[in-house]
């Protein structure tokens, strides 16, 4: 009994915060379904009471009165309906908002986060499983629709206990002592308590069963439901992934795993509609018996002339909607168990805090661009891992000069770039800018420093000039400047609309581009910021060979009078530079410039002879 106590309390722990965020997201949705609640329990009742007045008015011949109750049905009929339209249509704005606001709020959020705290999986998770809660079960709108039903039921009950005690106390007046003996006031009162008694408590054991039956077909579904969104939408519904599918005919090996999964979504569905049906023929069961005892008990004070026979109409109604309002009430309490369950996502991911620290200090504006940054001792893992992928790393980064990142794959040379931009924060030491540790700057005015073009850079389906512009004013002279120097200004004079044409096919008129174009546009977008740090992460990587020499050949000038940091896997690059560090496991072993390093014959120049080799072989073959 305590636990379950304990998980009612928590329950609705959840429902009232999900009602805190509703009205903060539109403050007239909760007053608004108050006032219907209101308005339908007073259109019941009062329907009661007047045609029992019109009944009793017939009866007795008093068409005058009968009249005048018939024209207050029809006027209460009117104005109720009327009212009742245009509240719910108030609320189905309402929930046409929270549907939208949700979104919002969750992407507010998720762009509020740090990026560390967003890169792990769980955060993702819980957008979707989130969102798909929406989806399917209401979210927001649905816990404002449950706990409105349950305020109707609780109004309800009450009005209808208030009508059921006025019945009981009604005295008999008949010379029948059967009569007289069953509708005795004291009679009636442990009939009515018996018959509730044993209604409430065969609702509230049977209603416990169907929800906890419920809760257990509900285990997993999320991650049944994640299965399935991920092949609709990332592989059978992604135009892309055609090529590879068609190539490799793998259309068999996904339509089955759609099918896997599509039969287990309907096995759980099949399950929830049983209990569902068992659930609603259970109550109709019970509520079809407790109906007949409503009747003989009414009937009875009839008889008894406790009660006129107009009377009867309003009492066995209010019986009849005690005993719906305790069923309406124990449906809404386990439709509010399982939106509260799923909803537990979107507020543990609301309640997710960013794991940097927040700086204050706001970052000076140089003119001149002369920022010193420095790693001092910077040792780093990243989240989930005690690998340390940076170990003990010091670095002075060169104001204005070239600097190259060279070494293996997973040697550390991303992570060294993911702490400059301040992605992530060191596990021990610190990053200094102009001697100041960067984590009591603003994050966004530091991040602000720098133009970056990551290998996994990101182009979306917006117009050429909204990709490069990145939010900032467009200006159309900056921007053909930037694609002349980043090698893509004859490429977009090119496209059907030039600068306005949409980049991709996820919309209609849209342009794909390849690999190497993507990357151009990428590396304009970094020009465009004009920050006082490039950083380039394999900016040639998808470009062919006289693309790639024609951005060598423009690096400097595309960097001109800026700090340049630099990262490639193709040693020849490296001339271009003034600097260049090399990383090995996560930690640097050389430093220097080409011509020193060569001369060192250390790592460098083993990796610098070893390309040289290849360069040379395939150039023998080509000749």
């Amino acid at each position: 009994m305590t636990d379950r106590i304990k998980n009612a309390f928590d329950i609705h722990k959840t429902g009232l915060e999900l009602l805190k965020i509703a009205h903060k997201m539109d403050s007239s949705a909760i007053p608004l379904c108050i006032i219907h609640v209101i308005f339908k329990t007073a259109d019941l009742y009062l329907g009661l009471f007047l045609t029992a007045g019109l009944i009793d008015s017939l009866l007795a011949g008093d068409f005058s009165k009968a009249s005048a109750y018939a024209g207050t049905v029809i006027f209460k009929t009117l104005f109720f309906g009327v009212a009742g339209i245009i509240l719910e249509g108030a609320f189905k704005k309402s929930s046409d908002r929270f549907l939208v606001g949700f979104y919002v709020m969750m992407r507010e959020k998720a762009v509020s986060l740090d990026y560390e705290t967003m890169e792990q999986p769980k955060a993702s998770d819980k957008i979707f499983r989130s969102e798909r809660t929406m989806m399917m079960y209401g979210g927001l709108g649905n816990v404002i629709g449950v706990y409105s039903n349950m305020l109707e039921s609780l109004l309800t009950i009450v009005t209808s206990i208030g009508l059921t005690a006025a019945l009981c106390f009604a005295e008999a007046d008949t010379e029948s002592v059967l009569l007289s003996f069953a509708a005795h006031p004291a009679v009636s009162v442990m009939i009515a308590t018996v018959f509730s008694a044993a209604a409430i408590l065969t609702y509230a054991k049977g209603s416990g069963r169907f929800v906890r039956r419920s809760e257990e077909i509900f285990k997993g579904h999320t991650d049944m439901e994640l299965r399935i969104s991920y092949l609709l939408r990332q592989v059978l519904g992604d135009y892309k992934a055609g090529k590879v599918i068609r190539i490799y005919d793998m259309k068999e090996m996904l339509l089955g795993n759609f099918k896997k999964c599509n039969g287990e979504s309907a096995a759980f569905f099949g399950r929830m509609c049983d209990n569902e049906r068992q659930q609603k023929l259970f109550q109709d069961t019970v509520n079809g018996f407790f109906m007949v005892c409503v009747y003989l008990f009414v009937a009875v004070k009839v008889l008894a002339g406790a009660v006129t026979i107009g009377a009867f109409t309003q009492y066995a109604g209010a019986l009849a909607k005690l005993a719906k309002g305790f069923q309406t009430y124990a449906q809404g309490d386990a439709k509010l168990r399982n939106s509260c369950v799923y909803m537990r996502d979107f507020l543990e991911f609301m309640g997710m805090q960013n794991t940097h620290a927040k700086g204050s200090i706001p970052v000076e504006k140089r003119l001149d661009g002369e920022y010193e940054i420095a790693f001092q001792d910077v040792s780093f893992h990243y989240p989930g891992s005690t690998e340390m992928t940076l170990k003990h790393v010091s670095c002075k980064i060169n104001m204005k000069h070239k600097l190259a990142l060279v070494g293996k794959n997973g040697a550390g040379k991303t992570t060294f770039i993911k702490l400059l931009c301040r992605l992530y924060e060191p596990a021990e030491g610190v990053i200094t800018l102009n001697g100041v540790d960067i984590r009591k700057y603003r994050e966004e005015e530091y991040r602000e420093l720098f133009g970056v073009v990551f290998q996994d850079f990101k182009l979306f389906a917006f117009p050429v000039w909204c990709n490069l512009t990145a939010g900032y004013e467009r200006n159309d002279e900056r921007l053909w400047d930037c694609l002349e120097r980043a090698g893509a200004a004859e490429f977009v004079r090119g496209l059907p609309k030039g600068l306005d044409t949409v980049l991709y096919k996820d919309k209609e008129g849209g342009v794909d581009i390849s690999g190497g174009e993507a990357q151009k546009l990428a590396l304009a977008r970094a020009l465009y910021k004009d920050a006082p740090f490039v950083v380039l992460d394999e900016p040639t990587a998808a470009l062919d060979p006289v693309s790639e020499a024609q951005v060598y050949e423009g690096f400097h000038e595309m960097v001109k009078e800026k700090t340049s940091v630099y990262i490639s896997h193709r040693m020849s690059s490296c001339r271009f530079c003034d600097d260049i560090v090399v990383f090995d496991e996560g930690r640097i072993v050389e430093r220097g410039s080409h011509e020193d390093l060569l001369a060192k014959q250390g790592w460098y120049a083993r990796m610098w002879n070893a390309q040289a080799k290849y360069y040379a072989e395939g150039g023998r073959r080509a000749e």
